[in-house]
Parts: C-alpha cells; sequence; structure tokens
C-alpha cells in the first residue's frame, strides 16, 4: 500500500481506468443546470449534460465541492494512517475550492499539503497523473510534493474555442471578445501557459485545420523555450468534437517528437467553461 494518496477534482476529464490504476482519489464539483443541482461524476455524466445543453440552450454553472465531502475524503485519509497531496486546478480559476479545502482541513487535521497546479483540464489532468506515478513509486510525500511542482513550471495547455459565450458566462473573458469572435467567425484559440493560471488568448483561425496546426506551432515554440527535443506526454481532449482531437492527434504525431499521447474526454467541470465542441491539448515538457 503506498503511503501517499493524490486527491483531485473531478470533471478534468481523466479515465477512470487511471483513476483506479493509481489509486488516485477524486471530489466531486458541483453542476448547476438551470434549477437543477448535480454531483459532477455522481448524478451527471458529461455526455448527459452536452445533452442538456443541446436541448434546452441552458449554460452550466459549477461551484467549489462541499466541504462535507472532502471532510468524508480527509477522514478516511487519516483513518488509514497516510498523507495526502490534493493536486488541484488553478486557484485563479477556483479561489471557492481552496477555501472550502481550508474549512475541511481545519475540520479534520489530517495531513495533507496543496498543490496549486496554475492549470485546468488537460494541462491538470497531465500534472496529476505525473504526482500519482511519483506516489505509486513509493516517494515520500516532500518528493511527489517537489517533483509535482517541477512538473507545473513545464506544463502548458492550448484549445480551440469555438463558441466564447461558455467562458464569458462562466466570468473567465469580458464581452467584447465574444461579440468579436461571433462578428468574425472565427475559432479562438485560448491558453494557459507560462504558470499564469489563467486563460489568456494566442490567436485566431479559420477551421479545425489552421488551430491545429497553431497548437503543434506553440508546442515548438515552448520546446525551443525550454531547451528541449522531445515532449514527455500530451493529452488530447475534447468535449464532443472527436473529428477535431483525431486530426489534432495526427498532425502531432507527424510533427512531435513525443514519448505518450493520451486521449481523453472533457468531464462535466472541463466542459462548462470553453463550452461543447471545445478540443486542445495539454503537454509537459520534462
Amino acid at each position: 500500500m503506498q503511503d501517499v494518496i493524490i486527491v483531485a477534482g473531478s470533471g478534468h476529464g481523466l479515465p477512470e481506468k487511471i483513476v483506479k490504476e493509481y489509486g488516485i482519489v477524486l471530489f466531486p464539483f458541483g453542476i448547476h443546470i438551470g434549477n437543477e443541482d448535480f454531483r459532477d461524476g455522481v448524478d451527471i455524466t458529461p455526455e448527459e449534460m452536452i445533452k442538456i445543453i443541446y436541448e434546452k440552450k441552458i449554460v452550466p454553472k459549477t461551484s467549489a465541492p462541499t466541504i462535507g465531502d472532502l471532510v468524508n475524503i480527509l477522514e478516511s485519509i487519516k483513518k488509514e494512517g497516510r498523507s495526502a497531496v490534493f493536486v488541484l486546478m488553478s486557484s485563479k480559476l477556483s479561489a471557492a475550492t481552496y477555501e472550502s479545502l481550508d474549512n475541511a482541513k481545519k475540520k479534520v487535521g489530517a495531513d495533507i499539503e496543496i498543490i496549486d497546479t496554475l492549470q485546468a483540464a488537460q494541462g491538470n489532468e497531465l500534472i496529476v497523473l505525473e504526482a500519482a506515478r511519483s506516489a505509486r513509486a513509493g516517494k515520500s510525500k516532500e518528493e511527489v510534493v517537489n517533483h509535482t511542482k517541477r512538473v507545473i513550471a513545464r506544463t502548458n495547455i492550448i484549445c480551440g474555442i469555438p463558441d466564447l459565450k461558455y467562458l464569458y458566462y462562466g466570468g473567465r473573458i469580458g464581452r467584447a471578445k465574444v461579440l468579436m469572435g461571433s462578428m468574425m467567425k472565427v475559432i479562438p484559440i485560448i491558453a494557459i501557459r507560462d504558470m499564469e493560471g489563467m486563460v489568456s488568448p494566442v490567436g485566431r483561425a479559420r477551421n479545425i485545420i489552421q488551430v491545429n496546426q497553431k497548437i503543434v506551432d506553440t508546442i515548438k515554440e515552448d520546446l525551443k523555450k525550454f531547451n528541449a527535443d522531445k515532449v514527455k506526454s500530451i493529452v488530447i481532449g475534447h468535449a464532443d468534437n472527436k473529428e477535431a482531437a483525431r486530426s489534432l492527434k495526427k498532425i502531432i504525431e507527424e510533427n512531435i517528437n513525443c514519448k505518450e499521447i493520451l486521449e481523453m474526454e472533457f468531464g462535466c467541470a472541463a466542459i462548462v467553461h470553453p463550452g461543447p465542441k471545445a478540443w486542445g491539448a495539454g503537454y509537459y515538457i520534462e
């Protein structure tokens, strides 16, 4: 039995197979659609949520995990006599999660470390996976934390966002950018890079092929920045857009020297802000 447990938020897209393989513990975010409330991964799936969005034209919202859910996790870990490393999405995107966890920690007093990945979606999941691999290898809590922080410094994400209204309603961008994207009939390209922890625009394109070329070009830029010739891991993710994801994988395989390419679909929490049809890649340059 490993001494360090990795705990992360639901909904970024980490496949169940990987979650089970590495013993990752997930806490659920709240999902609010109209007058209905759900717990991500507990009583609603990404497929169900996307169907509701299409049929009812409703923009969902997320909320922080409940203190009760976090307390239950902490008490279980404390009872087992193990340590926990919470690997969380950017605090600049979900400050309420950190507040809930801090309150839960005060109630339980468990031995935990909290890490801010400064990432979301595929970028976050890459970091969670690297932390879980380190824990599975029998590393101490301090070693897991140090490794994870090194990964954070070299992990970025870049995505194509066909409809900016979801980022707008989620408070991630202003209305002017939504109107500009709509008027120009382009696909905006956004990123979370360089440990900024926030969504930033990096360009726009007319179609899937052009977006994917921009993603590849950006990865190449970061390889030069880190003086590296190979990407350790790339995670390609999408929200009901297999065509774009497959096209992206093909162009990455043809142009990027990469040790590992993983594919996953966005979870509910990751779909809420970029919306359906979004896709992109998170990448870790070792």
